[in-house]
């Protein structure tokens, strides 16, 4: 049965109750028409009643069937006077009166809780526009105790509850809301708020919330509205046993950082100077107990001393002195953190250590086994490998020989471009003086790590991960060669025999690093692509002295005897021998003088020529730079040989001839006119004058231009003969 508000009407009427139905209802439960029941069912109830009789909207009760009444234009019909007879059962179709009734008082009760929630909706939407988010900030971080961001949520809506709820007392405002009563209206808010349980501001009854908002709850001043919710037991440490009161100096009244259970707790804990380190239930049990009571305190449970022990802050302070300083600065060290390289050959680092396993025969004949040990030069930003260099056959020491090499391979295999950064470990392959003075002269900058921090060089890193990747091969497993059988692995697959010797290993661990190069790793991209599309773009060509001093040959020469060339040898075998010569620039003048002045201006002229086909650098034997000279150009013999190469060789080799002899003439007229002036100042203090003086000097000057013009004559027959040159 489909009922409405105004299908029920329930009227007494000198002490009697009667149920009137509408019209609707009965036309839709007992299937008959408006036409039938105006024309029918009315006009006969309305002729029963006595002609004259007055009545109202309700028809008297004449005994008929069909007894109605008009209510707000809305007709209706008595119950009890609707009829049931067959076969028309017109009452019955409509239920019983109960049902009725209850039908009716169900739908009346649906209708008062739909006012109700609209008034709740009314409310909750109200105050929700009055939360402020600048409270929910000031919970978050300005108040003297900060909540999460779900609790201050909360306490910025309760303030907005107790704002809203003050202002609805103001004229009455809460009757605007269909609100009678102001208990009523506390009632309607309590049950709205008790559920939601705020933070700082829970509601148990209407008594409660009315006494807070109109007599407890700070009225103008915003700043104790917003700390009316923050109650005591928020920051409250009146439960605190341990450091809540320290230790002071009777003497002095210093007050220390600690109290006395934990100055007891971690002076255990730490056991200053001492190696020895127990179980933090003995401490507790046989030590922290017994002293705490000497002191007449009681002590704290075990579990509140593993938490005092344990805390974030205090496991930091401790663990140096508990766990030793490498476990220190490896796990609890804060570290220098820093962007990832964006730029391959940017960085290298250098690394050394044991890989795959070899055997060898020693020096008393005995087979033997030995790690292969390796220093890597990488690539920090691509993981590239772009150098390595072993050991020699039975060691396990890194060498400085050791990091030039592989220093070397790395240079020639990134296209001998700038080398900008170096780092390492501080192991002495890579802080000997040799090896300094070799990296420093290959990279812009060299650095080592703070000892002992290992974490902040990327090779250690680099090497683990490289080592990782070895894990297949077979000669990678340690274990204790022919030891006893608590000390090996599984010696049916281990044997000494099967090992590779020296040479294959090295070989072995070419193919390894080439294998890792070409490897994609989590981002699918091989360190051999890596490197090369992320290139630094400041790369430039080394220094061309620099890689002769690398790579070139090392010899040692004495200039006095090469007449303006410097001649170096190389040999194959026993007889091959090939010479190379290189011009000395300037020679017989500045370029003499700058030789002279590199070796201290001594008698003999030896020193260290660095040299390949493209040039050779003169170096004093100690090492210093002295200049670069480039090949010499030379001319031909014969003339059947005569090409444009030997013809610019042999102009240019008649200039240097000619620039050593005007050098040689200067020199000589710069010694004449220092001489004259000398002879000029002697003549005169001997008594001499100017007509005995010049007529001297006139001798001498003709004696001098005619052997000039004759030795210049004989060294021009002697140099260029007519009949060879015609």
């Amino acid at each position: 049965m489909n009922l409405l508000n105004n299908d029920i009407i329930i009227r007494k009427y000198k002490d009697e109750e009667r149920l009137w139905v509408s019209q609707r209802l009965v036309m839709q439960n007992c299937g008959v028409s408006e036409e039938y029941l105006r024309t029918k069912p009315r006009d006969l109830y309305k002729n029963s009643i006595s002609k004259g009789y007055k009545y109202g909207d309700y028809l008297p009760d004449t005994g008929k069937a069909w007894r109605w009444a008009k209510v707000k234009g809305q007709f209706y019909y008595d119950y009890d006077r609707i009829p049931d007879r067959k076969p028309t059962h017109y009452r019955s179709k409509l239920g019983t009166k109960h049902e009725l009734l209850q039908a009716y008082e169900a739908l009346l009760s649906a209708n008062k809780s739909k006012k109700e929630n609209l008034v709740i909706n009314s409310i909750i939407g109200q105050v929700a526009l009055s939360v402020n988010n600048n409270d929910i900030a000031y919970y978050m971080y300005d108040a003297p105790v900060t909540f999460t961001r779900k609790q201050a949520e909360q306490m910025a809506s309760a303030k907005a509850w107790c704002i809203w709820m003050a202002k609805q007392m103001d004229n009455d405002n809460f009757k605007l809301l269909g609100i009678t009563k102001k208990q009523d209206f506390f009632s309607v808010c309590t049950e709205i708020l008790s559920p939601l349980n705020l933070e700082g501001f829970k509601i148990s009854s209407a008594e409660y919330l009315r006494n807070t908002v109109l007599y407890k709850f700070p009225k103008e001043n915003i700043l104790e509205q917003l700390n009316f919710f923050i109650s005591d037991k928020y920051g409250n440490q009146n439960a605190l046993v341990v450091g809540k009161y320290p230790i002071f100096s009777e003497e002095t009244g210093e007050i220390f950082q600690f109290d006395i259970h934990q100055a007891i707790m971690f002076n255990l804990y730490m056991n200053p100077g001492s190696a020895s380190k127990e179980y933090l239930h003995s401490l507790w049990e046989d030590k922290y107990c017994n002293d705490i009571l000497e002191f007449g305190m009681q002590p704290v449970a075990y579990r509140t001393f593993c938490h005092h022990l344990s805390r974030f802050n205090n496991e930091i302070k401790t663990a140096r002195e508990r766990h030793g300083v490498e476990h220190y600065k490896k796990n609890v060290q804060t570290y220098v953190t820093a962007e990832k390289l964006k730029y391959s050959h940017s960085l290298f680092c250098a690394d050394g250590s044991g890989t795959i396993n070899y055997s060898y025969i020693d020096k008393k004949g005995k087979q033997n086994t030995m790690k292969l040990y390796v220093i890597l030069i990488t690539d920090v930003a691509s993981k590239k490998i772009v150098g390595w260099a072993p050991s020699i056959k039975g060691s396990h020491k890194e060498t400085p020989q050791m990091t030039i090499e592989a220093v070397k391979m790395a240079i020639e295999n990134t296209g001998r471009q700038t080398m900008f950064e170096f780092i390492s470990d501080n192991h002495g392959a890579f802080t000997s003086a040799e090896c300094k003075s070799f990296l420093n002269m290959v990279f812009n900058r060299v650095r080592t790590i703070e000892a002992g921090n290992s974490q902040a060089n990327p090779a250690e890193t680099q090497f683990r991960l490289f080592k990782r990747s070895l894990k297949d091969i077979n000669s990678f497993i340690s274990t204790s060669w022919n030891a006893g059988i608590e000390g090996q692995a599984n010696a049916d697959y281990i044997k000494i025999d099967d090992l590779p010797n020296y040479e294959d290993a090295c070989i072995m661990m070419h193919n390894l690093i080439k294998r890792w190069n070409n490897t994609k790793l989590r981002d699918q991209v091989t360190p051999n692509e890596r490197y090369e599309y992320s290139i630094h773009p400041n790369c430039q060509p080394i220094n061309p002295i620099v890689l002769r001093y690398l790579f070139a040959n090392h010899t040692e020469v004495d200039l006095r005897y090469m007449r303006g060339f410097v001649n170096v040898f190389k040999t194959k075998g026993y007889n091959e021998s090939t010479m190379y010569q290189f011009e000395i620039p300037n020679y017989g003048a500045d370029g003499t003088e700058q030789i002279a002045k590199a070796l201290g201006y001594t008698n003999n002229a030896k020193v260290k020529v660095i040299w390949d086909e493209n040039a050779a650098d003169l170096y004093t034997l100690d090492g210093k730079y002295i200049m670069t000279c480039l090949p010499a150009m030379k001319a031909v013999q014969s003339h059947a040989e005569l090409n444009d190469d030997y013809a610019n060789g042999l102009d240019h080799q008649i200039g240097r001839k000619k620039a050593q002899t005007k050098a040689i003439d200067e020199f000589e007229m710069a010694l004449n006119d220092a001489f004259q002036e000398l002879g000029y100042s002697q003549s005169m203090a001997f008594g001499g004058n100017k007509e005995s003086y010049n007529g001297s000097q006139i001798e001498t000057e003709t004696k001098k231009i005619n052997n000039k013009q004759t030795k210049t004559k004989q060294r021009v027959d002697r140099d260029f003969n007519e009949s060879e040159w015609s």
